[in-house]
Formats: C-alpha cells, structure tokens, sequence
C-alpha cells in the first residue's frame, strides 16, 4: 500500500475530549493539562460540533512562566470557549486517506481536524498522529 492511502480511522483518536462553548477558558486550560492534551473539540448546546480550541488558542492569555497574575486570572474565569475557539472547522470522515488529512493540514494551517461520520464526532486526527504515522513508515 502506497505511504498515504490508508484511511484516517486507522490512526486517528477516537478518544476526543469535549468541551461547551459557555464553559470557561480555565475549563479548557484544566481539561488539556489532565488529559496531556493540545486540542479540544467544542460542542454547542445541541451537542454538536461548534469549533474547536487549542492550546496556542489559550496560551494568548496564559501567564507566562505559570506565575499568574490577575488580569490573566480573570480573563481565563471570565472569557467563555466561544470567545477564542475556531468556529467553521474542516472536518474529515474516517475514511478519507491520510494523504488528504496531510493536504487539508498542510495547506490551511490547521494542527488538528475533527472526524466526523454521519455528521457524528467519531475521532480526532492531530499533526502528531501524522507524524507518529510517518515515523512508523520510514
């Protein structure tokens, strides 16, 4: 099998952490620090997906060197996931190759795209599944 044409279900996560767009941005910052994680998918009230947000995302607001100070205390309180989440994401199905998830990577800029099928949230596909996949291939 040619380096690429296999599907994204076969590397991507499908162990997605969610969160609401009304909930905080410390929310996200908790749920990305327990999970080891750089990316979180955002839900709206209907459960569906909304957007999604990353740890570059909250690191605009986070205090540097982790000595926090007060504005950025109660911005990350105040601030909902809305506020700072990107809204309008590509999305890829589980069985679209990884050559296609590497093109949509490489040419829009983004570091993760959410995998839907059926318009379901099934997965997650990062730039480190893409390169842990490169890695095994080389």
């Amino acid at each position: 099998m040619a380096l690429g044409t296999e599907t994204i279900s076969t590397i991507m996560s499908t162990n997605v952490h969610c969160v609401k767009v009304d909930q905080k941005i410390k929310d996200a910052i908790e749920v990305m620090m327990a999970h080891d994680i750089r990316h979180l998918v955002v839900k709206n009230d209907q459960n569906e997906l909304a957007g999604i947000i990353s740890k570059n995302d909250v690191d605009k607001i986070r205090p540097r060197h982790n000595k926090p100070n007060d504005v950025n205390e109660k911005l990350m309180e105040s601030l909902n996931i809305e506020h700072m989440m990107t809204k309008n994401v590509r999305t890829v199905e589980p069985n679209d190759t990884i050559k296609y998830a590497v093109e949509l990577i490489s040419h829009c800029s983004y570091n993760a795209l959410p995998v839907v099928d059926d318009d379901k949230l099934v997965g997650i596909i990062t730039t480190t599944d893409l390169l842990t996949y490169l890695l095994r291939h080389c």
